[in-house]
């Protein structure tokens, strides 16, 4: 036997001896351990989407854009909540309106209703003006954004107005704050 011969055996040898070992190895107890933590295990939803984006059209012309870093969606619900959420409202010729993010919300996708909760921040594009609330409520079929919690605008100036709430047009131009404490402007 020369040494090619030898060398070729050998390996098939070792390579077969290797599977088996490796196939024997996976036999056994099944493992009694979850590969998912306690808190994925207690999650009720029918669906987890991490990385979530989707986009509000109304006619075929995009109206806005929601990310979130979680999605939790329910097979019994059109609604789905939202983690980490930002949403984009854009203005008829596409350029960006208005931008929401917050801590967690809410968004129902039959009929695009949102509500956002925790560190909420809507920054109005054409003016810089910044709203800051705990809860922010979005209606698209009344083309309305609304709170009912604490308030504090701040225009590009620097300029703060503090209320017990607020509400607006999708247009920023008839905003109302409820309860004004500070400066008006605009």
């Amino acid at each position: 036997m020369n040494l090619r011969m030898f060398l070729e055996t050998w390996v098939t040898r070792r390579t077969y001896a290797l599977v088996v070992v490796m196939c024997l190895g996976g036999c056994g107890e099944p493992a009694t351990t979850t590969v998912a933590s306690s808190d994925l295990q207690e999650i009720d939803a029918d669906n987890v989407i991490f990385g979530m984006v989707s986009y509000i059209t109304a006619n075929g012309i995009r109206k806005g854009y929601i990310q979130a870093d979680t999605a939790y969606l329910f097979m019994d619900s059109a609604k789905a909540e939202l983690h980490q959420m930002r949403i984009l409202f854009y203005n008829e010729d596409g350029s960006p309106r208005a931008t929401v993010t917050g801590t967690s919300g809410e968004w129902d996708q039959t009929t695009d209703r949102m509500t956002a909760w925790g560190d909420v921040l809507l920054v109005v594009h054409s003016d810089q003006r910044r709203i800051e609330t705990g809860e922010l409520n979005y209606d698209p079929e009344n083309e309305r954004i609304w709170s009912d919690s604490s308030t504090v605008q701040t225009m590009a100036d620097g300029t703060i107005t503090r209320g017990s709430a607020f509400e607006t047009d999708m247009e920023f131009r008839n905003v109302r704050i409820a309860s004004i404490r500070g400066a008006i402007g605009r």
